[in-house]
């Protein structure tokens, strides 16, 4: 019995990383530059992960995700196909998300210089009511939480 028990783990496990391979797509579809700043109220979001999700399939059927983390400026470039690829996104509509950067503080209180909170809102694409067009070409795309 434990023989069949790996067996199916392995064969779940081969599935898993053949279906993520077939969804990064491997830079088959063009992809363009977006990059733009996080703020809250007016002020920059340092560690913030920003997440586009492609409203609707491409035309060869694909869905795409990119995703970026904010620097100290809240300044971000979107990568789709990950770290070592100098991309973008995929061109269309996009739902988009923002996640606070994760720090644990333990029993410490948090550090009065730490970014501005991002509501909880905006933490899913669902409700966040965030959507933006990635067109060909460049796009600089802002994105200013109240």
């Amino acid at each position: 019995m434990p023989r069949r028990r790996l067996l199916a783990k392995l064969v779940v496990g081969v599935l898993g990383v053949g279906a993520l391979a077939g969804c990064s797509g491997g830079g088959a579809e063009e992809t363009y530059t977006v990059q733009g700043a996080v703020t809250v109220n007016g002020k920059p979001v340092e560690g913030a992960t920003v997440l586009f999700d492609l409203a609707e399939p491409t035309a060869s059927g694909k869905r795409f995700s990119a995703r970026a983390r904010t620097d100290a400026l809240g300044r971000y470039r979107l990568k789709t196909f990950g770290e070592g690829h100098a991309d973008g996104a995929v061109a269309g509509r996009y739902r988009v998300a923002v996640f606070p950067k994760q720090e644990f503080y333990g029993d410490e209180a948090p550090d009065p210089n730490s970014p501005p909170e991002i509501p909880l809102r905006y933490n899913d694409s669902g409700t966040s009511d965030l959507e933006y067009e990635v067109k060909p070409g460049h796009n600089e795309i802002d994105i200013e939480l109240e």
